[in-house]
């Protein structure tokens, strides 16, 4: 695995952990629209009735899954603080945080850092050599 992609898992795991969020917030809409239907006079219908506890139940178990992704998430996110604060230069450390954590675009680091756009995607490509070279080290040892 590459610097780029190892780095690329955070913004992954993080839009997973969106994706899912929005799912939870669709459902909860949908549990809001669900009435229960009147029983007609003395008829019994065999089926299940109770389509807002489905509903509810499919809610818990997706927001424990965001929570178990959520923790993943942390752990690969002070995973990678780990690796980035081991770079030697402190111009690298911001750069792959600001990209790589903050999730920020280039035009936004270029002015956070007071760099031209084109600086800053020299200072990436060096930045992920040394990355590299941590990424190595910790292979190694």
């Amino acid at each position: 695995m590459t610097a780029k992609q190892y780095l690329r898992q955070v913004k992954r795991l993080d839009d997973i952990v969106n994706a899912k969020l929005e799912q939870v917030h669709a459902l909860r809409d949908l549990a809001a629209r669900i009435t229960s239907r009147p029983s007609v006079d003395g008829v019994q219908v065999s089926g299940n009735h109770d389509k807002t506890g489905d509903v509810i139940a499919k809610i818990i178990d997706l927001e424990r899954d965001i929570n178990e992704t959520v923790n993943r998430l942390i752990d690969l996110k002070r995973e990678v603080i780990t690796n980035i604060d081991r770079v030697p230069t402190d111009d690298y450390r911001l750069l792959l945080t600001l990209r790589y954590l903050n999730f920020k675009t280039w035009e936004q680091i270029a002015v956070d850092m007071c760099y031209t756009y084109k600086w800053v995607h020299i200072l990436h490509g060096r930045a992920l050599e040394e990355f590299e070279k941590v990424l190595a080290e910790r292979v190694a040892s």
